[in-house]
């Protein structure tokens, strides 16, 4: 099912700031919920935004000042899978995880979501839409790769800044030590698993010795001991 090219844009271009209620917030909830199954499993030119609004309850109007159009909920949808990752990290300050624990656990965060047989298809669909419209293509990267990028190198600046990490090297580059590693636990089995081969080596125990060995490395480039 498709939608005509006014509901897809929606009276609004942004999403209201105004504080919902409980009820709003739930239904805001699983609006983006409905909105998650339908951008996995059928892709964003083939996701209708009315079928959306149907599944999750409530009208097209509280969908569009929610999200402001089918562009905003793709991605608040996408902020959300980025969460996801990062969630495993989100309170390092109070931590006693060396930096190797947090960072292994963040791997294996990244891999489970990247790996996932419904993110793929995304992937794949997203890489050939983007042919067409390169603007959703930089929508996905800016909130969901290039997002949970720009967080790792802020949680290595802090390393460093808090003495865990030396502050030479890697260390005065913290964005070119984030994109090494996330390159390093991605490849191969991202590709792989993109072009229908997906690893044999997929489970959480299979996965974390590629990860451990990823992020030895890196440590031993950045320096630390």
């Amino acid at each position: 099912m498709t939608d005509s090219p006014s509901s897809e844009t929606g009276p609004d271009s942004g999403s209201t700031t105004t504080r919902a209620s409980p009820r709003g917030e739930a239904r805001r909830k699983r609006q983006l919920e409905v909105a998650r199954e339908h951008f996995l499993e059928h892709g964003f030119a083939a996701t209708s935004i009315n079928e959306i609004a149907r599944q999750a309850g409530g009208s097209l109007a509280t969908l569009y000042r929610n999200f402001g159009n089918k562009d905003g909920l793709f991605l608040a949808v996408m902020q959300q899978e980025a969460q996801t990752v990062w969630s495993v990290m989100d309170h390092e300050a109070n931590e006693t995880r060396s930096v190797e624990e947090a960072l292994e656990d963040f791997g294996m965060a990244m891999l489970a979501l990247a790996l996932a047989p419904e993110l793929i298809r995304l992937f794949r669909g997203l890489a050939f839409e983007s042919g067409r419209n390169p603007q959703l293509g930089k929508l996905f990267l800016d909130n969901g790769p290039k997002l949970t990028r720009q967080r790792l190198a802020g949680y290595l600046s802090r390393q460093v800044a808090q003495g865990h990490l030396p502050p030479t090297g890697l260390g005065q580059e913290p964005l070119a030590a984030a994109n090494l590693l996330t390159g390093m636990l991605l490849n191969p089995l991202h590709v792989d698993a993109l072009l229908g081969c997906p690893p044999d080596t997929a489970s959480p125990e299979q996965l974390r010795p590629h990860v451990r060995r990823c992020v030895r490395v890196f440590l031993a480039g950045f320096g630390a001991s």
